[in-house]
């Protein structure tokens, strides 16, 4: 397992061979790490230690022995994006899921993947609507707008990713699944976006990839767009808030439904289209107009970025049961944390005892024993045979 350990973490550090081979100061060549992530040769306890310093995890990290398979679903790309950088994000996308199961298990927290794994079979665009509608009644949602759901999705044991990659990447869907097969877990993954209405229909497009399967015949992207423009806005509770045919619109109204829908404005036009309630003439009007105002890719009144918390709920219990130390919780976070529990810990009374001078320490636990006076005498044998067991080591 080694060798696939070895060059999964590479490429998710974004290194190339000769990268790490400088980053254990060459006490191992690129020739060498390329021998052991093809299985042509195994390192010594030495080497996998440098390698593992290099990669910045255990060692034992570089020989997990779990079964869990990792399947990428559906990877968004755009043809600007580069093979080496395409495999940077697949193996970075695969181990923010590994590490993330790793946690799980550690906490001890059940699988509660609350999601029909490729659970609607549909063979036309329109049961990609139907689809999204069986799931938010699934899931009790409701008609209304989804307030956050990036929240939503992680309620129902979806790991949400946000990744700061290059424009080239969309997103992705991974299901994690055990030696027999079953799903462990899931995930949607998708690029930090500065609107945050075009991470919302990310990640409902990856959603769609996740339970929707349709058959050879039918466009998968097209698919899981048009589930995901259902998920965010029912057909029903859009033509509620905009009419059953509109033949004009106004700017300040679309901006509005993009708050209310967490949709950008680009999204709801097509979605109005789609349902009839507008005609292609006034779409494509629209179109022209956002390309000529440069809104493709920047559109106005961006909305605020919905961030997932699972993982530092998750990474803030771990660390505050010892689970994982304030350095790894920092690794997972890619960022430096308020180590609450770890100061907590320092400024218990024991550490704070240990601070003291030897007499000081002295008269503490004299004061203390002083307290517990009525206990030793009204349970004289308890007591004795402490302090002989505490004599006897």
């Amino acid at each position: 397992m080694i060798n696939q350990r070895l060059r999964q973490l590479r490429l998710a550090r974004g290194m190339t061979l000769d990268d790490l081979a400088q980053a254990t100061n060459r006490i191992v060549t690129r020739q060498a790490i390329s021998k052991y992530e093809h299985g042509q040769a195994q390192p010594s306890p030495i080497v996998l230690q440098r390698l593992a310093q290099a990669l910045g995890v255990r060692p034992t990290d570089l020989l997990d022995s779990t079964n869990t398979q990792i399947e990428l679903i559906a990877y968004r790309k755009r043809a600007t994006l580069s093979k080496r950088y395409h495999d940077h994000i697949t193996a970075l996308a695969t181990e923010q899921l590994r590490a993330r199961l790793r946690l799980q298990r550690l906490i001890g927290e059940p699988i509660r993947l609350d999601v029909p794994i490729y659970g609607y079979p549909i063979d036309q665009l329109e049961a990609a609507e139907a689809a999204a509608d069986d799931l938010r009644v699934r899931w009790d949602l409701g008609k209304t707008p989804l307030v956050n759901l990036t929240d939503t999705l992680e309620d129902h044991g979806l790991h949400v990713i946000a990744l700061d990659a290059d424009n080239g990447f969309d997103g992705v869907a991974a299901i994690a699944r055990d030696e027999h097969g079953e799903p462990l877990a899931a995930a949607v993954i998708g690029r930090r976006s500065r609107d945050g209405a075009r991470w919302r229909m990310n990640l409902a497009h990856e959603l769609g990839h996740l339970v929707l399967q349709p058959t050879s015949q039918l466009d998968e992207e097209k698919a899981a767009f048009r589930f995901a423009s259902a998920f965010l806005a029912p057909a029903t509770t859009l033509r509620t808030h905009v009419g059953e045919h509109r033949h004009h619109l106004h700017l300040g109204e679309l901006l509005l439904l993009k708050r209310h829908f967490g949709m950008s404005i680009q999204a709801l036009l097509y979605r109005m289209q789609t349902l009839g309630i507008i005609n292609q003439r006034l779409y494509r009007s629209w179109m022209v107009k956002i390309g000529e105002q440069g809104w493709r890719t920047n559109e106005p009144e961006p909305l605020p970025m919905e961030e997932p918390l699972w993982l530092r709920r998750t990474v803030l219990r771990a660390v505050a049961e010892e689970l994982i130390d304030p350095t790894e919780a920092q690794a997972l976070l890619g960022e430096s944390i308020d180590l609450l529990a770890e100061s907590s810990r320092q400024d218990s009374l024991c550490h704070r005892l240990l601070r003291q001078p030897l007499a000081e320490r002295h008269a503490v636990l004299a004061a203390q024993a002083a307290q517990m006076v009525d206990l030793y005498q009204t349970s004289p044998n308890v007591a004795n045979e402490v302090e002989a067991s505490e004599h006897s080591q």
